[in-house]
């Protein structure tokens, strides 16, 4: 990076010694105003060009503007040589060959090649026409071929907006805001070169100045393009100059009515009403001269179908949903837009103002998933008609976006969550078997070595080892047993998935301390896949346990049933509505293992009491 900046060690030289030559060897009169701009706008090129080259080395439109300014920067040496002509060469190489093939070189091409390349084609040798003209003295040719030059621009860019769209619709828009910017100023030198009051030398700085922003729109549009809305920046530029231009006619014609009407200066009185009227319609005619800007020069600010076709493309790319805002802010023109899903924002573009909002509520068919909050312009009392068409249209895709969006975060944890559950429980199973049946075998294993050492010198020595022996492998055995019950329980495959539930709640106290009274309801059910057996046991257990613990009631019902492809097991009880219920961890464990096998479950309570439903689908494949 640092060798980078280093390359504006050049044209930085340059500047300096120009600005030396301008004090110390003034141009003549002929070239005072060429070489004053040229050092000015020089300046600006090469800065441009410079981060440009810093940031992006391999530019090929960064080099071209640098060379521009080079030339550019070398016309004051040209003067304080005496040159004329090589000075008056190196301007208008700069200004009517290099830095237009340079901004023509900023978008990419990736359409109606060979047209482009003409165009290049035509301002190329218009440039070189126009250079031979200036040499051999040519003055009324030059001008005819600088028309070339121009119209082969217009038409480049003309073309380039056309044919682009996204972000290189945005660096057109960006090298018409600087052209559009920097052409002006020539008419202002032909306005002010003839005031006596104002030097050459002065308008060529104010006019150079004002080219700066030809440079500058140069490199936003190469190096960022969506810093801004530019369409928004353009909008604010034309309108403002309209709104200046119309306020001052509107009153120079009032005021000259007030003259034919007063026979000659209207009084104090009149003039200061005739400016209230002036300064009161500013602004219902700024909104609408805005969107009469907007109409003509970009079709409208808010188009449905341009909106819902770049909002498609953002959501097909797979992008996240600061990005769905930064296309929608662009396509709308509005100061911000955040999504909200209850009281926390899950994506922010731009500032909203909560006290200049409009709140769009997304739904994915009956679930409220949010909200869209639109930020109102500053100058506009609300949301346009075609705003709201926009975000009428927008809302229904970008809510299902946000769903899925919500549905993989939530895939995302469940799956988290199931492989630390699987890792837990193969740390538990190892564990087990290393603490526990390890050293049973280790032991068991010594005996036998004992015992066969024994068996010929001391018989009853052996004996009483092989007793021991004995004991150690039925210990041995049931801690396998242990370990498998762990994994499965052992009711499951004696008694099934109902009497194993029944058994499992016998024991159960109620609140008061009798035992708790569960009814089950189960018609006939198919043979169940173990994972599905294993989750209703679990969830069944589970949520019967709850009822014994935490609900004010001495019996309750669990209902097992298969509806289709979906195993729906349903407990119920007796007690008081106890509001809403927090999560705790005999709930979060029930949801999870139904999660984990693609089914879902629900807990809430009511007047009727409490009530758990989990719908478990069927077909389960085996993991892995």
């Amino acid at each position: 990076m640092r060798s980078g900046w280093a390359i504006g060690a050049l044209p930085g030289g340059l500047c300096v010694a120009g600005l030396v030559l301008l004090w110390t060897s003034p141009p003549p009169p002929e070239l005072a105003w060429s070489v004053v701009w040229a050092l000015v706008t020089g300046s600006g090129f090469a800065a441009a060009a410079t981060t440009v080259l810093a940031l992006r080395p391999s530019s090929g439109p960064g080099r071209a503007m640098f060379a521009g300014a080079l030339l550019l920067l070398a016309a004051p040496l040209g003067s304080a040589a005496g040159l004329g002509r090589l000075t008056e060469l190196l301007l208008v190489g700069a200004a009517a060959l290099v830095l237009p093939l340079a901004l023509m070189q900023v978008v990419p091409r990736r359409r109606a090649q060979g047209v482009q390349r003409a165009l290049d084609l035509v301002v190329g040798v218009g440039g070189v026409a126009t250079l031979a003209a200036i040499g051999f003295r040519l003055g009324p040719a030059g001008f005819v071929t600088a028309g070339v030059v121009g119209v082969g621009l217009f038409c480049a860019g003309w073309l380039q907006f056309e044919l682009t769209s996204g972000d290189e619709r945005r660096q057109v828009l960006w090298l018409i805001l600087g052209v559009a910017a920097a052409l002006p100023t020539t008419f202002l030198f032909d306005v002010l070169a003839d005031s006596s009051s104002i030097t050459a030398e002065q308008v060529a700085v104010g006019v150079g100045v004002l080219n700066l922003a030809l440079p500058l729109s140069a490199a936003i549009a190469l190096l960022a393009p969506r810093w801004t809305d530019v369409r928004t920046v353009i909008s604010h530029a034309v309108t403002g100059v309209t709104m200046v231009v119309l306020a001052v006619a509107v009153y120079a014609g009032g005021e000259s009515v007030l003259r034919l009407l007063a026979g000659g200066v209207p009084p104090l009185s009149a003039r200061a009403v005739l400016a209230a009227a002036v300064a009161a319609g500013f602004h219902p005619a700024r909104v609408r001269v805005r969107a009469a800007v907007d109409e003509l020069l970009f079709g409208g600010r808010s188009d449905p179908v341009d909106a819902l076709t770049r909002l498609g493309s953002e959501l097909t790319a797979g992008s996240p949903p600061t990005e769905w805002l930064e296309t929608l802010r662009s396509a709308l023109a509005v100061p911000g837009l955040v999504i909200r899903r209850e009281d926390d924002v899950v994506a922010a573009a731009g500032e909203v103002d909560p006290e200049r909002c409009l709140a769009i509520p997304l739904r994915a068919g009956p679930e409220h998933v949010g909200d869209l909050v639109v930020g109102v312009p500053p100058d506009q009392l609300g949301p346009t008609a075609a705003t709201r068409d926009v975000l009428a249209l927008v809302a229904a895709p970008l809510a299902q976006a946000l769903h899925a969006a919500r549905l993989s975060e939530q895939l995302r944890i469940s799956r988290g969550q199931v492989v630390a559950a699987l890792e837990e429980e193969r740390r538990r199973v190892r564990r087990d078997l290393h603490d526990g049946l390890g050293p049973a075998l280790t032991g068991i294993a010594y005996s036998a070595d004992a015992a066969r050492n024994l068996v010929t010198s001391d018989a009853g020595q052996a004996g009483e080892i092989l007793r021991e022996l004995r004991a150690d492998v039925g210990e041995a055995i049931a801690e396998v047993r242990r370990i498998v019950y762990g994994m499965r329980p052992r009711a499951l495959d004696e008694l099934g998935l109902v009497e194993a539930v029944r058994q499992r709640s016998l024991h159960l106290p109620g609140t008061d301390g009798r035992a708790l009274a569960v009814t089950i309801e189960a018609g006939p059910l198919p043979e169940l896949p173990a994972a599905v057996e294993v989750a209703a046991y679990r969830v069944a257990v589970e949520a019967l346990t709850n009822v014994s613990r935490h609900a004010e009631a001495g019996a309750a019902r669990l209902r097992l049933a298969v509806d289709g492809r979906l195993l729906r097991l349903t407990v119920t009880d007796g007690g008081t509505d106890r509001g809403r219920w927090e999560p705790g961890v005999g709930l979060t464990s029930m949801r999870e293992r139904v999660e984990e096998i693609g089914g879902t479950l629900r807990a809430a309570s009511g007047p009727a009491g409490g009530e758990v439903t989990a719908e478990i689908p069927l077909d389960v494949l085996p993991a892995g």
